[in-house]
């Protein structure tokens, strides 16, 4: 039976990180949309400030709600799995399930920034303040120099949302990515996700790859497999 599948991609980035996997799922019938959240190296609003982690989801409840999408799967990396959590808080009638990989998912009253912790917190204000006029984190921390990585909205980052804990009751799943390597600030965040996968009750999957295995070999083959069978088995 064809699924309904909506890949939110990390920071910095754009649907593009999912392309190849985008293009396999299709292959087995699936309707696939890897949309690009807005502001994203978009220098005007990057500079006015006006993109939060719930104008995201509100992209994204948009998206499902134009194209009249039930029973979708939410499958969120890195950044994309804060998203993903505001998501099911506004349409959780719409959401099948919830996929995280090598991500966060936020509980109310908290941001990212709480996630990471009051050292990494207070690196990112610096990093903000000294390279991103205030405003923004600069390309750099995501990925190698690349032509489609570009300069984050911090103020998504600093959103405290607040939840009524309607996602708790949507089934998920969270793949583990094991290798850090360049982003050990997450290390805090995942082992929090941890528990909280354990106290959900979801399924935890571990993935021999580092922190991006979509887009290269042999991780994005093994991430295949691993989200067919998830969506397979949910």
């Amino acid at each position: 039976m064809k699924k309904n599948i909506i890949l939110i991609h990390g920071a910095g980035v754009g649907g593009w990180v999912f392309r190849d996997i985008e293009k396999i799922l299709k292959l087995y019938g699936n309707n696939v949309y890897a949309p690009n959240l807005s502001a994203i190296g978009d220098r005007k609003q990057l500079i006015e400030n006006k993109t939060t982690l719930t104008t995201y989801a509100k992209e994204i409840e948009a998206l499902i709600l134009k194209n009249n999408l039930y029973d979708v799967y939410l499958i969120g990396h890195s950044f994309g799995g804060a998203v993903v959590s505001a998501v099911v808080e506004l349409i959780p009638e719409r959401i099948k399930y919830q996929i995280y990989i090598d991500s966060f998912f936020l509980e109310n009253n908290e941001s990212i920034l709480t996630l990471f912790g009051e050292k990494r917190e207070n690196e990112l204000y610096d990093i903000c303040k000294n390279e991103g006029e205030g405003k923004y984190l600069p390309k750099r921390l995501f990925g190698k120099e690349h032509p489609l990585i570009k300069d984050m909205p911090f103020s998504p980052y600093m959103e405290k949302v607040k939840f009524k804990g309607k996602g708790k009751k949507i089934p998920g799943a969270y793949i583990d990515c094991l290798d850090s390597s360049g982003f050990e600030h997450l290390e805090r965040p995942k082992r929090i996700m941890k528990s909280r996968v354990e106290d959900r009750k979801w399924k935890y999957v571990t993935l021999d790859s580092d922190h991006i295995p979509m887009t290269k070999s042999p991780a994005r083959e093994k991430l295949i497999e691993v989200l067919i069978d998830l969506i397979k088995n949910s």
